[in-house]
């Protein structure tokens, strides 16, 4: 199968899917299910630590998006010791990797129905807990199988900066998974207690 070098667009294209699908296209089948969007960090009542996480992933995104375009576009690139790749895999890896982990967060952001939301309302006085369809198996899959689409897509260019900004995103997604937590405890009490005590937070 041809790699990163040999077909940049195939692969770029793929990757604004995640940007394409799990952002904008969830949003537009959301507005379409159920009258109104799901962006709740745009509104006034946003919590301000979680939004302020999705700036940094934000930030780190574009470094590790710019990391990969380079890796497909400018051959110089993989010979800086910033742009070297530390490892050699087949591109066969990344891609069942990256399918698998775009199918599942799509299927996770899908199976919440009107629950799911990018951001968190801190105003929202009554947020539904949903525990069914892949959250039967894990309190986080959406972040689960988004980590694991960037864990396969960053070994088609694994590089200290891909690799490294990889690292960060995996992080700063903790640290969301930790103030929702916080926020879901707060809300919910002893419903989200029992849940977190069934279903582990990841795996």
């Amino acid at each position: 199968m041809k790699g990163l070098h040999d077909a940049p667009m195939l692969y770029l294209g793929f990757i604004s899917l995640h940007l394409l699908l799990g952002h904008l296209g969830a949003s537009l089948v959301y507005r379409l299910r159920f009258g109104r969007g799901p962006l709740a960090y745009r509104r006034t009542g946003a919590d301000p630590v979680h939004t302020r996480l999705m700036r940094h992933i934000s930030g780190a995104s574009a470094v590790w998006a710019g990391s990969v375009v380079a890796a497909a576009l400018w051959p110089r690139w993989s010979e800086l010791p910033w742009g070297r790749p530390l490892l050699t895999l087949p591109p066969e890896v990344g891609w069942a990797l990256s399918v698998l982990g775009l199918v599942g967060m799509l299927a996770a952001q899908y199976g919440m129905g009107a629950t799911f939301r990018i951001g968190v309302d801190a105003g929202d006085d009554a947020p539904v807990l949903h525990a069914g369809g892949l959250h039967r198996r894990s309190r986080n899959p959406i972040y689960v199988f988004s980590y694991l689409y960037l864990v396969g897509s960053s070994l088609w260019a694994p590089s200290l900066v891909t690799l490294g900004s990889c690292a960060v995103l995996g992080g700063l997604f903790h640290g969301m998974v930790l103030q929702e937590e916080r926020y879901l405890s707060a809300r919910l009490g002893e419903a989200y207690a029992r849940y977190r005590q069934r279903v582990p937070r990841y795996l």
